[in-house]
């Protein structure tokens, strides 16, 4: 069974100790189901969410995409599940909660939508 916290879970711990103490942030998580059952390609589904929807300062990695949108820190790791769809877990940090939950619930929205046109996925 692959491990997501390692290096998803780093990210967000990262993000919030770069937080001034008189700022603290607020995270916002989601999970979302994608329309494939392979991890690697909802990792490929994360960067071209990161591209389309313009991520600033944009980090990858085969187990993560990250970046910056509108003012917050949104990280996205998928997670396999053998024949069931991937999972792409969406992780948003920013100074306030209702913006983290905006942003972070509108990245989930996108990974949901995103359909593979070449098989296999």
């Amino acid at each position: 069974m692959r491990k997501l916290c390692p290096v998803s879970c780093a990210a967000v711990v990262i993000a919030l100790g770069l937080a001034s103490s008189a700022n603290a942030d607020a995270l916002y998580f989601e999970k979302a189901a994608v329309k494939t059952t392979s991890e690697a390609t909802c990792v490929r589904f994360a960067s071209d969410v990161a591209r389309n929807q313009s991520f600033r300062n944009t980090h990858k990695s085969a187990a993560e995409v990250a970046g910056e949108k509108d003012g917050a820190y949104v990280a996205i790791a998928c997670v396999g599940r053998g024949q069931q769809p991937a999972i792409a877990v969406v992780m948003a940090v920013a100074p306030r909660f209702d913006q983290a939950k905006q942003v972070g619930s509108f990245v989930a929205g996108r990974m949901k939508l995103i359909t593979c046109m070449d098989s296999p996925c």
